[in-house]
């Protein structure tokens, strides 16, 4: 395992490239907390808030293992893969479980991701039922592999190794402050969980606060119903019960929620600039709105038709879709 761990790891063995990634995660993890915050109905679909949820919880798992290793480094500690095995299934075997919890969860959140955008791709969702398996097979395949290792050190009964190395000729290498890595630890995962509830709290507070205004919505052929301002489109029809169609899940790039403005009378605010890119990039007409991108800001009546069935899907486009020349007609 050791042989393979240049190739596997090493471009996160420098100072530079851990900040990098280390900035990366913690902005992710911000960008989590915010469209938490932000968006009018925590759960969504099952897959967003699936997606979420392991989007959360990556950081405090990860932050047992990161800040494991990166202090028993500090500390002058060889570690290899012989050792973090050792520790996973001899010595601490609790942290193996986490470990198994976090690839569990991380290739959720990521697969979860990978696959939306994935199948908001017109040239690609036709290639999805041959992908998936992979989605299954990767995780299942390492897990295999992190057993496989570990009847490996339980065979032979030996504990982690602890060596540190010499830091200077004749200087002993300091203490491993193993209570301090705990401490830690603890810290990082209770930040976590107290950063998720204030989140939730400010979600409370804003909508205590809040006064939204009535609107009336109407789907040709489809109903209608009562809305209220301070949400899209695309979240006042998954409020009500009415099936739309978004294979991005409201992230305005596939442009499958799109609708036809029949008449509005109420105030819409222009389109953003990644609505206009995507509206631009279909060659839709001017009176058609990405629902998951158009925001109800006042109140009033607002009737929109359709572009496609709530179950389309890019593979079956030729069957389901209206033409943007049907569109603008």
């Amino acid at each position: 395992m050791d042989a393979a761990r240049p190739y596997l790891s090493g471009i996160w063995g420098t100072d530079v490239t851990r900040l990098i990634l280390l900035t990366a995660l913690l902005f992710h993890y911000a960008i989590g907390l915010w469209s938490v915050y932000e968006r009018p109905r925590i759960g969504g679909t099952v897959q967003d808030l699936v997606q979420a949820l392991s989007g959360l919880a990556v950081i405090p798992l990860l932050s047992i293992h990161a800040v494991g290793v990166v202090m028993l480094q500090r500390a002058g500690v060889d570690v290899d893969y012989d050792l973090i095995v050792r520790i996973f299934w001899l010595s601490n075997p609790g942290y193996g479980l986490i470990q198994v919890l976090l690839l569990s969860v991380a290739w959720v959140h990521g697969a979860a991701g990978f696959f939306m955008w994935l199948r908001s791709k017109p040239t690609i969702a036709s290639a999805l039922p041959w992908i998936y398996p992979l989605g299954v097979a990767v995780p299942v395949l390492a897990l295999l592999g992190f057993t496989a290792a570990g009847r490996i050190v339980l065979a032979s009964g030996i504990g982690p190794q602890v060596v540190q190395s010499e830091i200077a000729p004749g200087y002993a290498a300091p203490e491993i402050p193993f209570a301090l890595i705990i401490q830690i630890q603890s810290s990082v995962m209770w930040g976590a969980v107290v950063l998720g509830v204030l989140v939730l709290v400010a979600r409370l507070m804003r909508y205590a606060l809040a006064k939204p205004a009535v609107i009336h919505l109407k789907t040709k052929n489809v109903g209608s119903f009562e809305g209220d301002t301070g949400q899209t489109l695309l979240d006042a029809f998954r409020t009500h019960g009415q099936p739309h169609a978004n294979l991005c899940s409201g992230r305005g790039r596939c442009g499958t929620c799109a609708v036809r403005i029949l008449k509005a009378e109420t105030n819409l605010l222009a389109p953003s600039t990644l609505e206009r890119a995507t509206l631009d990039r279909l060659k839709f007409g001017g009176d058609v709105r990405l629902a998951c991108q158009l925001p109800l800001t006042s109140a009033g009546a607002l009737t929109v038709e359709r572009i496609n069935e709530p179950d389309f899907s890019f593979h079956e486009e030729e069957e389901t879709q209206v033409s943007p020349s049907q569109v603008s007609a």
